[in-house]
């Protein structure tokens, strides 16, 4: 679908419990494509037929990876092998793209059972394979996109490689993850930061900005008032968290299923990781304490 002026949107499969994403390709004399989804064929096939579609003979340059994880660059290799595409990502991307063990530890926290992991969820589902980045980016860094640049900004929290890319001259970010169009952000632990992610959003409120394209949900027409609103939803959050430890203590177990209600027990893994986040963040905030008790942490407020 064309937004304005050859950026292209086109939305990507997901399967099971894996969501459907948006990638943009931006039509110039060097396309260039923000993102790549999934590695499974579903979404291969159809990304491949839409470049070839909307860039004709000029095919594709270069892939921008938003940040490590499969459903943003597991696309990639296929590019790659296809079209002989280079990738571009933030240097904190390079060491975890390059290395599925180091993404199942460093961004998932699976240190026990990590080859399971990466067989199941990275390899089997996601049809992630390792990347090597030809480009190495950095904050401020600028990308051609014919007549106009992309300016690399370092939005992390959701991820500390997370990156968006801002079109100056039309006012225009892509937001990869760090702005959702529809629900909230994914933080959590082991490389989710609560605070670093608000003050990521903060960043962007001090930015001129008409339109957020982001890699989830609808196009974000009014950018400021949509960042408001992610930033009270994080700290409400936190609020309740400390309502109910007002009520009593409680492990990160029970605190997950008074917050979320959640009973599909591979769902609820993960959200006992966002749940870890709130609470690191409101520990260093000194406004919670924990105990040990029977090898699990009893949390409470200071």
């Amino acid at each position: 679908m064309l937004l304005m002026d050859s950026v292209y949107l086109i939305e990507l499969p997901g399967k099971m419990f894996l969501p459907n994403i948006n990638v943009y390709l931006i039509n110039c004399d060097e396309p260039v494509l923000i993102d790549a989804g999934y590695g499974f064929q579903e979404s291969t096939e159809k990304l491949l037929h839409e470049i070839k579609r909307i860039t004709g003979s000029r095919g594709l340059e270069k892939v921008v990876v938003t940040h490590a994880h499969p459903d943003h660059f597991a696309g990639t290799a296929v590019l790659k092998r296809e079209l002989n595409v280079s990738v571009a990502a933030h240097k904190l991307a390079v060491p975890v793209l390059s290395d599925l063990k180091k993404l199942a530890i460093n961004y998932y926290g699976f240190e026990n059972n990590v080859s399971s992991f990466i067989k199941l969820f990275l390899q089997g589902l996601c049809k992630a394979e390792p990347i090597n980045v030809d480009v190495v980016l950095n904050e401020n860094d600028e990308i051609k996109v014919g007549e106009y640049s992309l300016r690399v900004i370092h939005t992390p929290g959701h991820t500390p490689c997370h990156i968006s890319l801002y079109l100056e001259e039309k006012e225009v970010l892509f937001s990869g993850d760090v702005v959702v169009g529809e629900g909230a952000t994914w933080i959590g632990l082991p490389c989710g930061d609560v605070a670093v992610y608000i003050d990521s959003l903060k960043k962007l409120l001090k930015m001129k900005l008409k339109l957020i394209l982001p890699a989830h949900g609808p196009v974000i027409y009014d950018p400021k008032k949509r960042i408001k609103e992610l930033i009270r939803r994080k700290l409400s959050r936190e609020e309740e968290i400390v309502r109910l430890l007002q009520e009593k203590p409680r492990t990160v177990e029970e605190l997950a299923l008074a917050l979320y209600n959640e009973q599909d027990r591979y769902r609820l893994l993960w959200l006992l990781n966002v749940v870890k986040a709130y609470l690191k963040d409101l520990e260093k905030k000194g406004r919670i304490v924990y105990r040990w008790e029977k090898g699990k942490k009893i949390y409470s407020v200071k």
